[in-house]
């Protein structure tokens, strides 16, 4: 599939690095509103064509995908837009920074039968795609409890992740990888929400607890005020399972994956998972949904109801950090259907 991608920050480049890597994948333009960083990335990386402004590259007869990694505040608009011009669209978490953006942006999907993916690259990665298969095995009995975090020191007041306009703060950037994941492992939405958070204009922290049903629940949090550190913990009936990291695993390097099963006496083995690329793998996923015109499949990939979910579960945070009391999580009746399979 050929590919444009709107932005030339950090995220853009790592995603062209890894399509550059691709044996079926090819960028073949990119934007930014300054030209001089479109053109000095595309040289980096040999893409084709640079332009200054986005319209530009929607415009591009070549372009079948757009990878969206501009900030969060511009991901509905831009990802409307790539969609109405014809365009698949992979954008980066959040998918929007309110469930009526979400739900705007799926609506468009449908409409024009084009494919629209949140981009939590690590749900292709192989580690993730192991933990799926444990669960689905039973091995650690029935979930009872997930743990996730996700934190790193940010010390620069200029980052655009400070910045609120640009839909910035910790559980936009980073706390939606332990609530995806949590989403993930319980296969449902959860029902209500309980969170606590400091920081202004944007929030630093964030700790939150979400109860999915009956002995089910999860606890998560994110910080931009910690030493870099992440890692989720899946507690069973009859085991459980750690991973060191489960977000951003770097892809010269293996991954490990801690097992105890047994119920009293538990078994601890460790699985260990080769190096993979998982934007990589991620953008060659994309495009083999969007090429087959199939569903999205439980494991390897981020429905759009997932999406949504966590949109609202985030909107549910906030309104209980901010009132002090547990959230209900509500969402309109809209139960979107996968609009990619009559699409030829």
């Amino acid at each position: 599939m050929k590919w444009g991608i709107l932005s030339a920050g950090r995220i853009a480049r790592r995603f062209a690095s890894a399509v550059a890597r691709s044996a079926t994948e090819q960028v073949v333009a990119i934007a930014a509103r300054d030209v001089n960083r479109a053109a000095a990335c595309a040289a980096e990386f040999g893409i084709p064509r640079a332009y200054g402004d986005y319209v530009a590259l929607l415009n591009d007869p070549e372009v079948e995908a757009v990878y969206n990694a501009l900030p969060n505040s511009l991901h509905a608009q831009w990802s409307i837009a790539a969609l109405q011009a014809g365009k698949h669209v992979l954008c980066e978490k959040p998918l929007a920074t309110t469930l009526a953006d979400g739900l705007a942006m799926v609506a468009a999907a449908q409409t024009q039968r084009r494919l629209l993916m949140e981009a939590f690259m690590y749900r292709f990665h192989p580690q993730t795609l192991t933990v799926q298969r444990l669960l689905a095995e039973g091995v650690i009995g029935e979930v009872r409890q997930v743990r996730g975090h996700f934190a790193f020191l940010l010390d620069d007041a200029t980052n655009i992740r400070l910045d609120p306009v640009l839909g910035g703060g910790a559980l936009y950037d980073i706390g939606c990888y332990p609530l995806s994941y949590a989403r993930m492992v319980f296969g449902i939405r959860p029902q209500t929400a309980s969170a606590l958070m400091d920081g202004a204009p944007v929030d630093m922290s964030l700790c939150g607890m979400l109860w999915f049903a009956a002995e089910r629940c999860a606890m998560v949090s994110c910080s931009f005020r910690t030493a870099w550190n992440q890692r989720v913990e899946i507690i069973g009936s009859e085991g459980w399972i750690h991973l060191e990291r489960p977000f951003n695993p770097t892809p010269d390097l293996a991954t490990t994956i801690m097992v105890a099963h047994g119920g009293r006496h538990v078994t601890v083995e460790t699985i260990t998972i080769p190096p993979a690329d998982h934007f990589r793998l991620e953008a060659e996923g994309f495009a083999a949904l969007a090429t087959a015109g199939a569903p999205v499949p439980s494991i390897g990939a981020m429905p759009l109801t997932e999406s949504l979910d966590n949109l609202a579960v985030m909107e549910a945070l906030f309104t209980s950090a901010a009132t002090a009391t547990p959230s209900e999580i509500r969402m309109p009746a809209f139960a979107p259907e996968w609009p990619m399979q009559t699409l030829s």
